[in-house]
């Protein structure tokens, strides 16, 4: 009898087992309905060849230059982001090296302090620095959510962020995160990078200018310096200029003289990364991966997060008058394909997820599509692609779109690494 009542016990958990099963499922499909792969929906507006208020269409590459750029710039800096803080000198105030395991024979890594201002009394930040031998064919410059010890999957006591690790970003919340995030939300596929040629400096933001509406506030003041009506820009505008910073002052780490600074962001830092090199011509190229309202996506789109749903909730990453525009959309002066289009002509790649409905990746298709034609007043290839999931690796502007929703996994990497191969060639 009691070899039956186990089987029967065992029918039920598997049945329960299975029930559930079919109920995430039914959840998971229910609360990320799959992206069609056709692109729908308006043009992005206004045409970034267009008239611009009083501005004339741009004609040559000289009137988008001289003309146009600084004009979006600008407009972009008072309606999104607010401009960045100026240049601070920036310096190294302690260095150290850290163990190597499972990175390539003769690789380096280090962890560095950088203040920013008078012995960093405007601002510090600790930087992950992984280097392998002979020279990389670019620096990844990489902001990271969970900070050091996390990216280095917490292995090494020494490495941390000034800004200490969030707690949804220990124990279990972090292990929670691979399953929902991916595999690399946090750390980056270190050795597969190294191997493929390129060095890589990870660093928390949070140490410059914390992702909190409490305290960031108080550290953007700091960082801007003083000013009767405060500062002019949001946590985003510090954020991107941290990538800038770091490029400066990394190149002139030995063996890193000369390479190429490519600024990486996922979500929230592929906003950053973005409005860095729409500003900084020394930064040779962008991977925005999800970076969805106030990043690639267009404001003017009725998909994914609304502008008043962000600004309620991260008011603080922007200008005030981007909330503004809550429920007026249609009359922001400026969108975002002209902000892909002030980092022309260097390389962008913009990834996706199909079930990533929150970001919106059909907007920052339609984005990019709209940054097009300042890649062809340069010369470049015209963007051509019409389905998401097929993209062009070998073409300066490049979208793509993979399987799932928001997060980093192998298959993001693989896409990065292939589109970063053809843009920076080995430098011997």
């Amino acid at each position: 009898m009691w070899r039956w009542l186990g089987r029967i016990a065992l029918g039920l958990i598997l049945v329960a087992l299975v029930g559930a099963g079919v109920a995430l499922r039914v959840t998971y499909l229910h609360y990320f309905p799959k992206i069609a792969d056709a692109i729908g929906g308006p043009p992005a507006s206004p045409p970034v060849l267009g008239p611009f208020g009083s501005d004339p269409p741009v004609v040559t590459l000289e009137d988008w230059k001289a003309r146009r750029a600084p004009l979006l710039r600008a407009a972009l800096a008072e309606d999104v982001f607010g401009a960045l803080p100026p240049h601070l000198d920036e310096q190294v105030l302690a260095r150290l090296a850290l163990p190597t395991d499972g990175l390539p024979a003769g690789a380096k890594l280090q962890q560095l302090t950088v203040g920013f201002g008078a012995a960093g009394d405007r601002g510090k930040a600790n930087v992950l620095l992984v280097q392998g031998t002979g020279r990389p064919r670019a620096l990844i410059v990489i902001q990271n959510f969970c900070g050091n010890a996390v990216a280095l999957n917490n292995r090494y006591k020494q490495a941390f962020s000034l800004a200490g690790t969030a707690k949804e970003c220990r124990g279990v919340m972090e292990d929670l995160s691979h399953i929902i995030l991916g595999k690399y939300p946090h750390a980056p596929p270190l050795k597969w990078i190294l191997e493929r040629g390129y060095a890589v400096a990870m660093v928390y933001a949070g140490d410059l200018v914390p992702d909190d509406h409490r305290t960031a506030p108080a550290a953007l003041a700091r960082l801007y310096g003083p000013s009767p009506q405060g500062p002019p820009g949001g946590a985003l505008a510090a954020w991107a200029w941290l990538y800038s910073e770091l490029g400066e002052v990394l190149t002139r780490e030995p063996g890193l003289q000369g390479a190429p600074v490519i600024a990486w962001g996922h979500s929230r830092n592929g906003k950053a990364a973005l409005w860095a090199a729409a500003n900084d011509p020394n930064i040779a190229g962008v991977i925005a991966h999800q970076s969805g309202r106030g990043g690639a996506s267009l404001t003017r789109s009725a998909m994914g997060e609304s502008l008043g749903g962000i600004t309620r909730n991260y008011g603080f990453w922007f200008t005030p008058r981007y909330a503004t525009f809550a429920g007026r959309e249609a009359e922001i002066p400026v969108d975002q394909h002209q902000l892909i289009a002030l980092i022309a002509p260097r390389p962008v790649l913009i990834g996706s997820g199909d079930r990533d409905g929150w970001a919106d990746p059909p907007g920052a298709f339609r984005a990019v599509q709209g940054a097009s034609p300042i890649y062809q007043l340069y010369g470049a290839p015209a963007f051509t692609q019409t389905q998401l999931s097929q993209p062009d690796f070998s073409r300066p502007l490049a979208f793509y779109m993979r399987a799932g929703t928001h997060g980093v996994t192998t298959q993001d990497w693989g896409n990065f690494l292939q589109f970063l191969d053809a843009h920076f060639p080995a430098r011997g």
